[in-house]
Order: C-alpha cells, then sequence, then structure tokens
C-alpha cells in the first residue's frame, strides 16, 4: 500500500434511528484530526513457571471496541446530528421562513442518540455504528474558525464501502467573530442583555459513559451515558471587578451562547446556532497582569440543574437550510 497524508482520509456521520443499528452516511464532518480506532482490552496471565518472566505465557483478548476523538470545524448542516448525540434528544425541525430551525432536545435517560461513523482512506473503509459521544468540546478563539471536539466510544469497525464524493459540499462554518456571548439574572433577561466581548470561549460537556458488558461476549451489550456535566472557561478584559464578584457572592446567572454566520444567507436566514444554560455558577477566576499586557481575567462556570423546570440546558437549536433529520 502507498503511503498517505491524514488529509485524504474522509469522515461520513448519520444518526442512527435505532441505537447501535449502523445507517448510511448523510453528512462528510470537516475535521481537523482524527484518531478514532479500534482498541482491544486483554486479560494477560500472572502464572509462575519457575522463570523471572513477569506477564506469563497468554494473553487473551477479553473485549473488543472503539476510542478516540475527532476534531472538526462546526458545520451547520451537520451540527445537530452532533449536538442530538450530545445531549441524547431527538431533533425538532420547524420552518423559519424559508429555511429551518432544528431544536435539539435534552434526554433524561442512559441511552443517548448514537451515531454511526464511516472512515475512508488508502487503507479502505470502515463503518463504526453505536458511536456515543463521551466528551464534547466547543471552541471559540479569535483568528480561528469555530470547532469541536468529540470523545467517542463505539463497537469496533466492521469493513464497509463509504464513497464520499457524493457528500462533498460548501458548508455554513462560523468563526470568532460571529460570537454573542450574554449573562443575565434570568433567561427572560438575556434577549436585552448587552454581549460581552470574551477573548476566548471554552464549553465542555461530559457525560461519563461506560460500556455495558456481558460474560459470554467479546462485545459491550451496549454503551451507556452516565451523569452528564457542563463546565465553561472564559476570558475577558479585566475592566472592573463584576466577574470576580460573580464567584465570590455566590450569583447564579443564565448564559446564552450564539453563533450567527452574517457572512453566509441561505434562502432568507443566516446560519445561527444558540445555546442557552438557565443556571450557572462562577468559579476559579484570576486576572493576569503581564507587565506589558493588557491586564485580562479568566474564570469558569458550572452549569446547575434548574430545578424549577427540571434541566440543565433551557434552548438549543441550529438554523440551516436542511428541511429535517
Amino acid at each position: 500500500m502507498a503511503k498517505f497524508i491524514g488529509r485524504k482520509s474522509a469522515v461520513g456521520l448519520a444518526l442512527e434511528a435505532v441505537r447501535g443499528v449502523g445507517v448510511v452516511a448523510t453528512y462528510l464532518l470537516g475535521k481537523t484530526d482524527y484518531n478514532f480506532d479500534d482498541k482491544a482490552n486483554k486479560a494477560r496471565s500472572g502464572e509462575g513457571l519457575g522463570n523471572i518472566a513477569g506477564e506469563g505465557s497468554q494473553a487473551v483478548v477479553v473485549m473488543k471496541m472503539a476510542e478516540g476523538d475527532i476534531e472538526s470545524e462546526i458545520g451547520a448542516k451537520s451540527f445537530p446530528i452532533i449536538l442530538s448525540a450530545v445531549f441524547g434528544g431527538a431533533i425538532s425541525s420547524v420552518a423559519a421562513t424559508s429555511d429551518f430551525k432544528h431544536t435539539i432536545a435534552e434526554a433524561q435517560n442512559n441511552q443517548h442518540a448514537t451515531l454511526s461513523f464511516y472512515l475512508d482512506d488508502d487503507n479502505g473503509d470502515l463503518l463504526f455504528k453505536g458511536c456515543m459521544i463521551d466528551t464534547f468540546e466547543l471552541t471559540v478563539n479569535m483568528d480561528d474558525f469555530v470547532r469541536f471536539t468529540a470523545g467517542l466510544k463505539s463497537y469496533v469497525s466492521r469493513d464497509s464501502s463509504f464513497d464520499p464524493s457524493g457528500l462533498k459540499e460548501l458548508d455554513y462554518k462560523f468563526v470568532g467573530r460571529d460570537l454573542e456571548f450574554k449573562v443575565a439574572a434570568t433567561t427572560a433577561d438575556l434577549g436585552a442583555a448587552t454581549a460581552v466581548c470574551l477573548k476566548d470561549l471554552t464549553l465542555t460537556v461530559n457525560k461519563n459513559a461506560d460500556y455495558d458488558k456481558c460474560l459470554g461476549t467479546l462485545e459491550p451489550e451496549d454503551i451507556l451515558n452516565k451523569q452528564l456535566t457542563i463546565q465553561g472557561a472564559l476570558t475577558l478584559n479585566y475592566e472592573d471587578r463584576t466577574w470576580r464578584d460573580y464567584m465570590l457572592d455566590g450569583d447564579y446567572k443564565a448564559i446564552g451562547i450564539k453563533l450567527t454566520n452574517s457572512r453566509q444567507t441561505m434562502v432568507s436566514e443566516n446560519p445561527e446556532f444558540y445555546l442557552e444554560i438557565p443556571r450557572v455558577d462562577f468559579s476559579e477566576w484570576e486576572a493576569q497582569r503581564g507587565n506589558d499586557e493588557i491586564v485580562t481575567q479568566t474564570l469558569n462556570f458550572n452549569a446547575l440543574l434548574d430545578i424549577a423546570n427540571d434541566r440543565i440546558i433551557s434552548d438549543c437549536y441550529v438554523v440551516n437550510d436542511e428541511a429535517s433529520y
């Protein structure tokens, strides 16, 4: 086989109608890095046979699975599928004038939506089915495309046939200047709040996914998400003590994260992503006072349960020109 660069590898994905049942790829992911591959756990003999060798004489495969990360630029067309797997719920699609708004629900169960991933490279095509998103990190930087990194767990791959050429299209992307970040006392106050001038933003979702294994089988029976947590980190200029006081006073706030690509118009709307978290607290505030730099501040936030409405996110949607998923 010829040697090749990672750029030649293509990754397709689709939202599975039935968890663990592979479906044909519907979108091509704009991946920037890929290390999601097959793994094997082994039982290693601890026997002693009159020799100083410490690994015994046998190593037997006891479980096969796939694990790893995929980093990608966000594309408005494929992103609802990713978000459905992140938060576990169904995608509800309604017309937004001539384009479409896709709202992602938060699922209160331990069997969240799963994905089928296809890998096409010079060593052949593979299908990874039943892919559970274990971790998800969204990063918004000043001079780059908005990206996400998804940590995945799935069943071991199967040989497949995947032709990415039919899925190649110009997608709607976001960059740092597209961000509108707001903080307010309640979600009802977010609309009137002034956007905050951030320098960078990171949002992390951890789902603590784990394999549900059974004796007598080589592959896990299922892959289950457990407790879900959402954290974030942000940087902005240190112009007053407001954000420090959020930490010290133990304030609870609502936050809204919106990305709007105003450079491209679909039928009549701009591509848009919105995530609203109704209750967060702030921690780990620090100021950076380098002698020759503008003084900045960093702090973290943690999403808390909105008890009144039994939720951790209050809104999550993507606007694009796809009719449904």
